[in-house]
């Protein structure tokens, strides 16, 4: 889901600069968006001379008016407690836990040809730099189970 997201943005992201109307799907809901939103857009350029542009997700929900699921996960645990259920964005989750990631997506070489020297390339998990999670007790065992199965696609 994750990966999910950060596609979705990065779709979201090369629109910015091409359209005042701009269509994304994200959370398997489509969502268009009819005024520019450069406001948003937080850009600079880094030691190394690259342009880094930043989108905060969350600042893109304020202007939905809809909440992150560590909103509702955190909403969710307060009134109903551990062991318990949540609806978010169509979907059931437990109030057991949860955890985020900060990953790297790069541009990989996916094959090569020789006789046209061309490249062809796919965006791909590279890197995981930090997993955060989110649990009340010590006894609450996370899997990572999801992780698993990203890191080995």
């Amino acid at each position: 889901m994750l990966i999910n997201i950060f596609f979705s943005f990065s779709f979201f992201l090369l629109q910015l600069s091409t359209a005042d109307n701009i269509e994304f799907t994200i959370f398997n809901k489509t969502v268009l968006i009819q005024d520019s939103v450069e406001h948003l857009v937080k850009e600079r350029i880094d030691d190394d001379g690259m342009i880094e542009t930043t989108v905060y997700s969350d600042d893109i929900r304020k202007e939905m008016g809809t909440i992150s699921f560590s909103e509702a996960f955190r909403e969710a645990r307060k009134i109903k407690g551990a062991g318990k259920t949540f609806e978010w964005n169509g979907k059931y989750y437990t109030t057991d836990f949860y955890y985020e990631t900060i990953i790297v997506v790069g541009d990989e070489v996916t094959s090569v040809n020789k006789e046209t020297k061309m490249y062809y390339t796919d965006e791909r998990l590279s890197d995981m730099i930090a997993i955060r999670s989110y649990k009340d007790n010590k006894d609450t065992k996370i899997e990572f189970s999801f992780l698993d199965y990203a890191t080995n696609q």
